[in-house]
Protein backbone atom coordinates (compact mmCIF):
# COMPACT_ATOMS: atom_id res chain seq x y z
CA UNK A 1 0.00 0.00 0.00
CA UNK A 2 2.96 2.23 0.68
CA UNK A 3 4.42 2.47 -2.85
CA UNK A 4 0.85 3.44 -4.29
CA UNK A 5 0.23 5.77 -2.03
CA UNK A 6 4.29 7.66 -2.32
CA UNK A 7 2.94 7.42 -6.07
CA UNK A 8 -0.60 9.03 -6.05
CA UNK A 9 1.36 11.35 -3.69
CA UNK A 10 4.03 12.39 -6.74
CA UNK A 11 0.94 12.53 -8.91
CA UNK A 12 -0.82 15.24 -6.87
CA UNK A 13 2.37 17.25 -6.49
CA UNK A 14 2.67 17.28 -10.38
CA UNK A 15 -0.69 18.48 -10.74
CA UNK A 16 0.26 21.16 -8.41
CA UNK A 17 3.63 22.38 -11.09
CA UNK A 18 2.24 25.56 -12.64
CA UNK A 19 -0.18 23.35 -14.35
CA UNK A 20 -4.00 24.02 -14.81
CA UNK A 21 -6.14 22.36 -12.06
CA UNK A 22 -8.29 19.62 -12.53
CA UNK A 23 -11.27 21.47 -11.81
CA UNK A 24 -11.34 22.35 -15.28
CA UNK A 25 -12.57 19.39 -16.37
CA UNK A 26 -14.82 18.71 -13.74
CA UNK A 27 -18.52 19.41 -15.85
CA UNK A 28 -17.03 17.02 -18.73
CA UNK A 29 -16.67 14.48 -15.40
CA UNK A 30 -19.84 15.19 -14.46
CA UNK A 31 -21.51 14.61 -17.42
CA UNK A 32 -19.49 10.99 -17.80
CA UNK A 33 -21.11 10.05 -14.71
CA UNK A 34 -24.94 11.98 -15.97
CA UNK A 35 -24.66 9.41 -18.47
CA UNK A 36 -23.68 6.44 -16.57
CA UNK A 37 -27.12 7.00 -14.88
CA UNK A 38 -29.00 7.24 -17.69
CA UNK A 39 -27.42 4.01 -19.96
CA UNK A 40 -25.89 1.77 -17.36
CA UNK A 41 -21.84 1.18 -18.32
CA UNK A 42 -21.34 -2.24 -19.25
CA UNK A 43 -19.79 -4.97 -17.48
CA UNK A 44 -16.23 -6.73 -19.08
CA UNK A 45 -15.78 -3.33 -21.35
CA UNK A 46 -13.24 -2.19 -23.24
CA UNK A 47 -12.44 1.48 -21.65
CA UNK A 48 -10.94 3.97 -23.41
CA UNK A 49 -9.30 6.96 -21.54
CA UNK A 50 -7.11 9.92 -21.94
CA UNK A 51 -7.24 13.23 -24.41
CA UNK A 52 -8.40 14.32 -27.38
CA UNK A 53 -7.76 12.02 -29.85
CA UNK A 54 -9.45 9.36 -27.84
CA UNK A 55 -12.59 11.78 -27.21
CA UNK A 56 -12.81 12.77 -30.62
CA UNK A 57 -12.25 8.57 -31.48
CA UNK A 58 -16.34 8.58 -32.72
CA UNK A 59 -15.69 5.24 -34.91
CA UNK A 60 -14.65 3.68 -31.97
CA UNK A 61 -17.64 1.15 -31.64
CA UNK A 62 -17.81 0.43 -35.48
CA UNK A 63 -14.05 -0.21 -35.29
CA UNK A 64 -14.26 -2.56 -32.01
CA UNK A 65 -17.74 -4.62 -32.73
CA UNK A 66 -17.03 -7.33 -30.74
CA UNK A 67 -16.04 -5.42 -27.57
CA UNK A 68 -18.22 -3.63 -25.54
CA UNK A 69 -16.49 -0.16 -25.71
CA UNK A 70 -16.70 2.73 -23.61
CA UNK A 71 -15.45 6.46 -24.97
CA UNK A 72 -13.94 8.40 -21.35
CA UNK A 73 -11.59 10.86 -23.84
CA UNK A 74 -11.79 14.37 -22.15
CA UNK A 75 -9.93 17.09 -24.51
CA UNK A 76 -6.60 18.70 -23.72
CA UNK A 77 -5.94 16.10 -20.38
CA UNK A 78 -3.31 15.32 -19.05
CA UNK A 79 -2.33 11.83 -17.58
CA UNK A 80 -1.70 13.40 -14.46
CA UNK A 81 -5.82 14.37 -14.54
CA UNK A 82 -6.72 11.40 -15.91
CA UNK A 83 -4.93 9.65 -13.11
CA UNK A 84 -7.02 12.31 -10.53
CA UNK A 85 -10.10 11.08 -12.21
CA UNK A 86 -9.68 7.76 -12.24
CA UNK A 87 -11.62 7.13 -9.40
CA UNK A 88 -14.68 8.70 -10.91
CA UNK A 89 -14.07 7.59 -14.58
CA UNK A 90 -12.15 4.39 -14.35
CA UNK A 91 -12.50 2.52 -11.30
CA UNK A 92 -16.14 2.34 -11.58
CA UNK A 93 -16.30 0.53 -14.75
CA UNK A 94 -14.29 -2.53 -13.54
CA UNK A 95 -13.52 -3.30 -17.50
CA UNK A 96 -11.41 -5.77 -18.65
CA UNK A 97 -9.25 -4.14 -20.68
CA UNK A 98 -8.26 -0.19 -20.55
CA UNK A 99 -6.78 1.56 -23.08
CA UNK A 100 -4.73 4.70 -22.29
CA UNK A 101 -3.72 7.51 -24.42
CA UNK A 102 -2.29 10.62 -22.66
CA UNK A 103 1.12 12.30 -21.93
CA UNK A 104 1.47 14.40 -24.83
CA UNK A 105 -0.43 17.84 -23.37
CA UNK A 106 1.97 17.22 -20.50
CA UNK A 107 4.80 17.45 -22.31
CA UNK A 108 3.71 20.58 -23.89
CA UNK A 109 2.86 22.26 -20.90
CA UNK A 110 6.37 21.75 -20.10
CA UNK A 111 6.23 18.38 -17.81
CA UNK A 112 9.37 16.26 -18.41
CA UNK A 113 9.76 12.88 -19.65
CA UNK A 114 10.14 11.51 -15.89
CA UNK A 115 7.59 13.19 -14.52
CA UNK A 116 4.91 12.08 -17.55
CA UNK A 117 6.66 8.27 -16.33
CA UNK A 118 5.74 9.12 -12.59
CA UNK A 119 2.23 9.85 -13.76
CA UNK A 120 1.84 6.22 -16.15
CA UNK A 121 2.96 4.49 -13.03
CA UNK A 122 0.94 5.60 -10.50
CA UNK A 123 -2.47 4.90 -12.72
CA UNK A 124 -0.79 1.39 -13.76
CA UNK A 125 -0.31 0.73 -9.73
CA UNK A 126 -4.11 1.66 -9.14
CA UNK A 127 -5.36 -0.37 -11.76
CA UNK A 128 -3.53 -2.91 -10.38
CA UNK A 129 -4.57 -2.53 -7.04
CA UNK A 130 -8.04 -1.71 -7.68
CA UNK A 131 -8.78 -3.45 -10.79
CA UNK A 132 -6.13 -7.08 -10.50
CA UNK A 133 -7.74 -8.34 -13.46
CA UNK A 134 -7.83 -5.68 -15.84
CA UNK A 135 -5.10 -5.41 -18.94
CA UNK A 136 -3.97 -2.45 -19.39
CA UNK A 137 -2.31 -0.98 -22.80
CA UNK A 138 -0.62 2.16 -23.28
CA UNK A 139 -1.28 3.71 -26.57
CA UNK A 140 1.74 5.23 -27.13
CA UNK A 141 2.39 9.30 -27.25
CA UNK A 142 2.01 10.30 -31.17
CA UNK A 143 4.31 12.59 -33.60
CA UNK A 144 1.74 15.32 -34.84
CA UNK A 145 3.13 17.96 -37.37
CA UNK A 146 2.35 21.08 -35.29
CA UNK A 147 4.21 19.93 -32.20
CA UNK A 148 6.85 18.42 -34.16
CA UNK A 149 9.47 20.60 -32.46
CA UNK A 150 8.58 18.13 -29.35
CA UNK A 151 9.15 14.75 -31.15
CA UNK A 152 12.51 13.94 -28.92
CA UNK A 153 11.18 14.90 -26.07
CA UNK A 154 8.11 12.45 -26.91
CA UNK A 155 10.20 9.51 -27.91
CA UNK A 156 12.36 9.94 -24.76
CA UNK A 157 8.88 9.72 -23.07
CA UNK A 158 7.35 6.77 -24.71
CA UNK A 159 10.75 4.97 -24.26
CA UNK A 160 11.21 5.39 -20.56
CA UNK A 161 7.52 4.47 -20.68
CA UNK A 162 8.30 0.92 -22.44
CA UNK A 163 10.96 0.15 -20.55
CA UNK A 164 8.82 0.53 -17.84
CA UNK A 165 6.50 -1.80 -19.42
CA UNK A 166 8.91 -4.52 -20.73
CA UNK A 167 10.54 -4.89 -17.12
CA UNK A 168 7.26 -5.01 -15.46
CA UNK A 169 6.83 -8.64 -16.91
CA UNK A 170 4.61 -8.11 -19.78
CA UNK A 171 1.37 -7.96 -17.34
CA UNK A 172 1.09 -4.04 -19.33
CA UNK A 173 1.38 -3.58 -23.22
CA UNK A 174 2.81 -0.67 -24.09
CA UNK A 175 1.10 -0.16 -28.09
CA UNK A 176 3.89 1.05 -30.39
CA UNK A 177 2.06 3.04 -33.89
CA UNK A 178 5.18 5.85 -33.78
CA UNK A 179 7.22 4.73 -36.66
CA UNK A 180 3.84 3.74 -38.91
CA UNK A 181 2.55 7.65 -38.23
CA UNK A 182 5.98 8.54 -40.44
CA UNK A 183 6.63 9.14 -44.15
CA UNK A 184 9.83 8.26 -46.05
CA UNK A 185 11.04 11.48 -44.99
CA UNK A 186 10.60 10.89 -41.68
CA UNK A 187 8.19 12.95 -40.70
CA UNK A 188 4.28 12.62 -39.72
CA UNK A 189 2.62 11.98 -42.80
CA UNK A 190 -0.07 15.11 -43.57
CA UNK A 191 -3.38 12.55 -44.44
CA UNK A 192 -3.34 11.17 -40.37
CA UNK A 193 -4.42 14.10 -39.11
CA UNK A 194 -7.06 16.64 -39.53
CA UNK A 195 -6.72 20.30 -40.52
CA UNK A 196 -5.30 21.36 -36.85
CA UNK A 197 -2.30 19.19 -37.74
CA UNK A 198 -2.35 17.86 -34.28
CA UNK A 199 -5.49 15.02 -33.78
CA UNK A 200 -6.18 11.91 -36.10
CA UNK A 201 -8.15 11.96 -38.78
CA UNK A 202 -9.75 8.55 -39.59
CA UNK A 203 -6.79 8.05 -41.54
CA UNK A 204 -4.57 8.30 -38.39
CA UNK A 205 -7.15 6.05 -36.53
CA UNK A 206 -7.22 3.33 -38.82
CA UNK A 207 -3.10 3.46 -38.05
CA UNK A 208 -3.74 2.83 -34.18
CA UNK A 209 -6.54 0.21 -34.40
CA UNK A 210 -4.74 -2.22 -36.35
CA UNK A 211 -1.94 -1.94 -33.88
CA UNK A 212 -3.41 -2.22 -31.08
CA UNK A 213 -5.48 -5.51 -32.66
CA UNK A 214 -2.55 -6.52 -34.41
CA UNK A 215 0.74 -5.87 -32.97
CA UNK A 216 1.01 -9.44 -30.67
CA UNK A 217 0.54 -11.36 -33.53
CA UNK A 218 2.63 -10.01 -35.56
CA UNK A 219 5.52 -10.09 -33.04
CA UNK A 220 5.04 -13.55 -33.14
CA UNK A 221 5.38 -13.77 -36.75
CA UNK A 222 8.74 -12.27 -36.02
CA UNK A 223 9.53 -14.43 -33.58
CA UNK A 224 9.43 -17.36 -35.78
CA UNK A 225 13.06 -16.62 -37.23
CA UNK A 226 14.37 -15.56 -33.96
CA UNK A 227 16.27 -18.99 -34.48
CA UNK A 228 15.79 -20.12 -37.91
CA UNK A 229 16.26 -17.67 -39.95
CA UNK A 230 13.97 -17.38 -43.41
CA UNK A 231 14.75 -18.72 -46.60
CA UNK A 232 16.24 -15.83 -48.97
CA UNK A 233 13.86 -14.69 -51.55
CA UNK A 234 10.56 -16.80 -50.46
CA UNK A 235 7.02 -17.02 -51.61
CA UNK A 236 4.91 -15.29 -49.25
CA UNK A 237 1.84 -15.40 -48.54
CA UNK A 238 0.31 -12.60 -46.42
CA UNK A 239 -3.79 -12.01 -45.50
CA UNK A 240 -6.54 -13.26 -43.30
CA UNK A 241 -7.82 -15.99 -41.82
CA UNK A 242 -7.85 -17.81 -44.77
CA UNK A 243 -4.21 -17.50 -45.24
CA UNK A 244 -3.40 -18.19 -41.32
CA UNK A 245 -5.22 -21.67 -41.53
CA UNK A 246 -3.33 -22.80 -44.35
CA UNK A 247 -1.55 -25.43 -42.83
CA UNK A 248 -0.38 -27.31 -45.20
CA UNK A 249 1.53 -24.42 -47.53
CA UNK A 250 4.81 -26.24 -47.46
CA UNK A 251 3.40 -29.60 -48.61
CA UNK A 252 1.25 -28.31 -51.01
CA UNK A 253 3.43 -26.36 -52.68
CA UNK A 254 6.37 -28.67 -52.27
CA UNK A 255 10.37 -27.03 -53.51
CA UNK A 256 8.43 -23.57 -53.01
CA UNK A 257 10.07 -21.38 -50.13
CA UNK A 258 7.04 -20.66 -49.03
CA UNK A 259 6.16 -18.11 -45.81
CA UNK A 260 2.88 -17.97 -43.94
CA UNK A 261 2.55 -14.74 -42.54
CA UNK A 262 -1.49 -14.62 -42.36
CA UNK A 263 -3.35 -13.13 -39.29
CA UNK A 264 -6.82 -14.09 -38.62
CA UNK A 265 -9.60 -10.95 -39.38
CA UNK A 266 -7.10 -8.90 -40.66
CA UNK A 267 -8.15 -6.59 -43.23
CA UNK A 268 -5.74 -5.33 -46.23
CA UNK A 269 -5.00 -2.26 -44.30
CA UNK A 270 -3.47 -4.10 -42.27
CA UNK A 271 -0.75 -5.71 -44.67
CA UNK A 272 -0.17 -2.49 -45.88
CA UNK A 273 0.49 -1.05 -42.17
CA UNK A 274 2.80 -3.85 -41.46
CA UNK A 275 4.20 -4.21 -44.47
CA UNK A 276 7.62 -2.99 -42.84
CA UNK A 277 7.58 -5.38 -40.85
CA UNK A 278 6.04 -8.57 -42.42
CA UNK A 279 6.92 -8.07 -46.16
CA UNK A 280 9.98 -5.90 -46.94
CA UNK A 281 12.62 -7.48 -44.64
CA UNK A 282 12.23 -10.73 -46.03
CA UNK A 283 12.84 -9.49 -49.99
CA UNK A 284 10.01 -12.47 -51.02
CA UNK A 285 10.27 -12.61 -55.29
CA UNK A 286 6.82 -13.23 -55.38
CA UNK A 287 3.99 -11.88 -52.67
CA UNK A 288 0.22 -14.01 -52.07
CA UNK A 289 -2.60 -11.92 -50.70
CA UNK A 290 -5.49 -13.09 -49.75
CA UNK A 291 -7.56 -10.06 -48.31
CA UNK A 292 -10.94 -8.25 -48.54
CA UNK A 293 -13.51 -10.39 -47.06
CA UNK A 294 -13.44 -8.93 -43.62
CA UNK A 295 -13.03 -5.02 -44.76
CA UNK A 296 -16.56 -5.77 -46.63
CA UNK A 297 -17.69 -7.27 -43.44
CA UNK A 298 -16.55 -4.10 -41.34
CA UNK A 299 -18.37 -1.67 -43.51
CA UNK A 300 -15.50 -0.34 -46.33
CA UNK A 301 -16.79 -0.22 -49.27
CA UNK A 302 -15.00 -1.93 -52.70
CA UNK A 303 -13.41 1.16 -53.70
CA UNK A 304 -11.90 2.07 -50.28
CA UNK A 305 -10.88 -1.61 -50.28
CA UNK A 306 -9.27 -1.24 -53.70
CA UNK A 307 -7.51 1.96 -52.75
CA UNK A 308 -5.45 0.42 -49.70
CA UNK A 309 -4.74 -2.86 -52.13
CA UNK A 310 -3.10 -0.09 -54.41
CA UNK A 311 -1.21 1.44 -51.52
CA UNK A 312 0.62 -2.02 -50.35
CA UNK A 313 1.51 -2.97 -54.26
CA UNK A 314 3.11 1.02 -54.31
CA UNK A 315 4.50 0.05 -51.11
CA UNK A 316 6.01 -2.75 -52.12
CA UNK A 317 7.33 -2.15 -55.03
CA UNK A 318 8.79 1.42 -53.87
CA UNK A 319 11.12 -1.25 -52.13
CA UNK A 320 11.07 -4.12 -53.95
CA UNK A 321 10.31 -3.06 -57.57
CA UNK A 322 10.63 -6.93 -59.33
CA UNK A 323 8.54 -8.25 -56.92
CA UNK A 324 5.28 -10.15 -58.11
CA UNK A 325 2.44 -9.90 -56.58
CA UNK A 326 -0.77 -11.88 -56.50
CA UNK A 327 -4.41 -11.11 -54.99
CA UNK A 328 -6.80 -14.02 -54.20
CA UNK A 329 -9.82 -13.35 -55.29
CA UNK A 330 -12.35 -12.27 -52.49
CA UNK A 331 -14.64 -15.83 -51.77
CA UNK A 332 -17.54 -16.80 -51.78
CA UNK A 333 -18.75 -18.14 -48.37
CA UNK A 334 -22.26 -19.06 -47.01
CA UNK A 335 -21.84 -17.11 -43.88
CA UNK A 336 -21.47 -13.78 -45.75
CA UNK A 337 -23.66 -14.69 -48.58
CA UNK A 338 -25.75 -11.78 -48.31
CA UNK A 339 -22.49 -9.74 -49.24
CA UNK A 340 -21.94 -11.24 -52.38
CA UNK A 341 -23.11 -8.09 -54.51
CA UNK A 342 -20.09 -6.25 -53.53
CA UNK A 343 -17.70 -9.44 -53.20
CA UNK A 344 -18.05 -9.54 -57.27
CA UNK A 345 -17.94 -5.55 -57.09
CA UNK A 346 -14.41 -6.09 -55.39
CA UNK A 347 -13.24 -8.58 -57.33
CA UNK A 348 -13.84 -7.15 -60.62
CA UNK A 349 -12.10 -3.92 -59.25
CA UNK A 350 -9.17 -5.78 -58.35
CA UNK A 351 -9.04 -7.70 -61.39
CA UNK A 352 -9.05 -4.87 -63.68
CA UNK A 353 -6.16 -3.12 -61.36
CA UNK A 354 -3.82 -6.27 -61.64
CA UNK A 355 -4.63 -6.55 -65.43
CA UNK A 356 -2.15 -2.86 -65.52
CA UNK A 357 1.07 -4.33 -64.50
CA UNK A 358 2.66 -7.36 -65.68
CA UNK A 359 4.15 -7.72 -62.14
CA UNK A 360 0.12 -8.42 -60.71
CA UNK A 361 -1.31 -11.66 -60.78
CA UNK A 362 -5.67 -11.94 -60.20
CA UNK A 363 -6.12 -15.55 -58.99
CA UNK A 364 -9.54 -16.06 -59.42
CA UNK A 365 -10.88 -19.04 -57.00
CA UNK A 366 -14.43 -17.95 -57.21
CA UNK A 367 -15.79 -19.95 -59.69
CA UNK A 368 -14.44 -23.11 -58.46
CA UNK A 369 -15.88 -22.64 -54.85
CA UNK A 370 -19.62 -22.78 -56.21
CA UNK A 371 -21.66 -25.32 -56.65
CA UNK A 372 -24.01 -25.87 -60.15
CA UNK A 373 -26.98 -23.60 -58.04
CA UNK A 374 -24.42 -20.76 -58.04
CA UNK A 375 -24.32 -20.65 -54.09
CA UNK A 376 -20.86 -21.75 -52.30
CA UNK A 377 -20.32 -25.81 -52.14
CA UNK A 378 -21.38 -26.70 -48.77
CA UNK A 379 -19.00 -29.45 -48.42
CA UNK A 380 -15.59 -27.30 -48.07
CA UNK A 381 -16.37 -24.87 -45.31
CA UNK A 382 -15.58 -25.68 -41.76
CA UNK A 383 -18.91 -25.53 -38.98
CA UNK A 384 -18.17 -21.91 -38.92
CA UNK A 385 -19.39 -21.93 -42.21
CA UNK A 386 -17.25 -19.14 -42.92
CA UNK A 387 -13.30 -20.82 -43.17
CA UNK A 388 -12.59 -23.73 -45.71
CA UNK A 389 -11.56 -27.61 -44.88
CA UNK A 390 -8.94 -29.56 -46.28
CA UNK A 391 -11.61 -29.82 -49.61
CA UNK A 392 -11.52 -25.87 -49.76
CA UNK A 393 -7.80 -25.76 -49.55
CA UNK A 394 -7.52 -28.15 -51.97
CA UNK A 395 -9.35 -26.30 -54.55
CA UNK A 396 -7.21 -23.19 -53.80
CA UNK A 397 -4.27 -25.44 -54.23
CA UNK A 398 -4.97 -25.95 -57.92
CA UNK A 399 -5.94 -22.91 -58.73
CA UNK A 400 -2.89 -21.23 -57.08
CA UNK A 401 -0.14 -23.46 -57.46
CA UNK A 402 0.56 -22.57 -61.62
CA UNK A 403 0.61 -18.80 -60.76
CA UNK A 404 3.58 -19.52 -58.43
CA UNK A 405 7.27 -18.35 -59.78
Amino acid sequence: MKPLFLLLLLATSLLAKDLPGPERFEKAIAAFEAADKTAKPPKDGVLFVGASNIRRWESLPQRFKKDKVLNRGFGGALLSEVMHFADRIVLPYQPKQIYLNAGGNDLHMGRTPEEVLGSFKAFAALVREKLPKTKLGFLCIPASPSRWDEVETVQTTNKLIADFIRADGGRIEFIDYFPMLLGADGKPRAELYVEDRLHFSEAGYDIVTSAIKWQKEIAAIEARYTEKPAPESPILFIGSSSIRMWKTLAEDFPGKPVLNHGFGGSEVFDSLNYVRRLVLPFQPRQIVMYAGGNDLNAGKTPERILADLQAFVAAVHAALPKTKICYISSAPNPKRWSQIVETRRLNALAKEFCARDNRLRFIDVHPVMLAPNGEPKPDIFLEDKLHMNARGYALWKEVVAPELE
